[in-house]
């Protein structure tokens, strides 16, 4: 049986976290290690994950959303690797529907979409819904990616492949240059449709406008090294 790597970033995920776990010890022949890649928590986020055995990384430098999850993808001991958040609106559920997909079709990333036919968002707001739908259609028209969620971080990704692109942001810039770079790289990827369910706990990290300004800054800069090395 496939097993893999859960990467989960976290700050100040106390009241969301241990539900998460508990959830995930349900996937315990699909999981071969649990990494938790933390912002400085000043709350019980750090105490929660040592009680449940996680593999611990601490953000000591360079703070940031992106930063994380290539941190947890380096450390990850498996062939794959899973993103998951801490507040839980990702939902474990899908753990052996995104295996089932990267096995079957023999693809590098799957990427798992909350827009389009069997997909949903109970998280989103109008705001990040209509700002979700743009940065999506920026992607495909200017990049030619052909996934219909270019923010959504809950994927699965051969940990070899990840590891060979070259990451310039460590933000919530990441989330676009991920699936822009693998396009572009010409790694083999997919997607399935998922519902994300409403977060558990813990206060949006996501702020809209500034947020939302960074990605954008970040995608021109994307446009503009197109053809440059991943």
């Amino acid at each position: 049986m496939t097993k893999v790597s859960i990467i989960i970033p976290t700050l100040n995920e106390e009241d969301s976290l241990n539900v998460l776990l508990n959830e995930l010890s349900k996937f315990n022949d699909n999981i071969s290690e649990i990494i938790v890649v933390d912002g400085k928590s000043t709350d019980k986020t750090i105490e929660i994950a040592k009680k449940n055995n996680c593999k611990i990384i601490i953000q000591q430098f360079r703070l940031g959303y992106g930063d994380a999850i290539i941190k947890g993808i380096n450390k990850s001991n498996s062939i794959y690797s899973i993103i998951l958040d801490g507040d839980g609106s990702k939902n474990p559920t899908y753990i052996k529907n995104l295996i089932e997909k990267i096995v079957n079709s023999n693809s590098d990333f799957v990427f798992a979409e909350r827009y389009g036919q069997e997909a949903g968002s109970l998280d989103d707001t109008l705001l990040t819904y209509i700002g979700n739908r743009i940065f999506t259609l920026i992607g495909k028209l200017f990049f030619g990616i052909k996934i219909n969620d270019i923010l959504h971080t809950f994927f699965i990704c051969k940990n070899e492949k990840f590891k060979k692109i070259n990451f310039k942001f460590n933000d919530f810039g990441f989330c676009v240059e991920l699936p822009i770079k693998v396009h572009k790289g010409k790694f083999k990827y997919t997607s399935i449709p998922t519902l994300e369910r409403k977060r558990i706990a813990g206060e949006i990290k996501v702020r809209s406008f500034v947020d939302g300004y960074k990605i954008m800054i970040s995608m021109i800069k994307l446009f503009a090294n197109i053809n440059k090395n991943i």
